[in-house]
């Protein structure tokens, strides 16, 4: 029957189940069948299947996820007031009138700033090494579903679901994984 599973002349009937589409029978055969052809497409999607299971099984535990978020919201922290003082600048001497305009808006432009910051950070490090500063430390790192590196659409998609309401505790709704990892069709594996 391994034989009959990937070959290309197999067939399902519903009595019977798998069969030779040229015989119309189960397999009666020894050790070889002098008609069988591997079907490569099944080849390619039993590997495929075996390398989602290696990844899905190689996924980063809750509590190192947890860590990466607490690490990584220090480090956004960081960025974000570095990030904002080049902002501040650059809008000083480009355009010091419109600094003096804002006057009580300026929770808006902390949230701009922030949005933008936290984004920065993400797609930048994930993008080029698929990994955050918390994710070199934990030892992790982001790939998409089949243990590659994940495309910078998949990354960008990423980022921008962590803006989802309540999304950081998705985490512990779901099979190890958050929002932000199921939407992007990413996860985070141990390295």
């Amino acid at each position: 029957m391994k034989f009959c599973s990937i070959c290309i002349h197999q067939k399902e009937d519903m009595r019977k189940g798998i069969v030779c589409e040229l015989t119309d029978s189960i397999a009666d055969f020894e050790n070889t069948c002098h008609s069988f052809a591997e079907d490569p497409e099944i080849i390619e999607q039993l590997k495929l299947t075996e390398i989602k299971n290696e990844v899905i099984t190689n996924m980063t535990s809750q509590g190192k996820r947890f860590l990466n978020y607490l690490l990584d919201m220090a480090f956004i922290m960081i960025f974000i007031f570095i990030f904002a003082i080049i902002v501040g600048i650059v809008l000083a001497l480009v355009a010091h009138s419109s600094l003096s305009d804002l006057g009580d808006d300026t929770k808006l432009v902390e949230y701009i700033i922030s949005f933008m910051g936290i984004c920065i950070y993400y797609v930048i490090f994930e993008a080029i090494t698929g990994r955050s500063i918390a994710k070199y430390i934990t030892k992790t790192k982001v790939v998409n579903e089949v243990g590659e590196k994940p495309t910078f659409n998949m990354i960008l998609v990423r980022t921008i679901c962590r803006f989802i309401p309540f999304e950081a505790i998705s985490i512990l709704f779901n099979d190890g994984s958050c929002w932000h990892d199921s939407i992007s069709k990413t996860k985070v594996v141990n390295i």
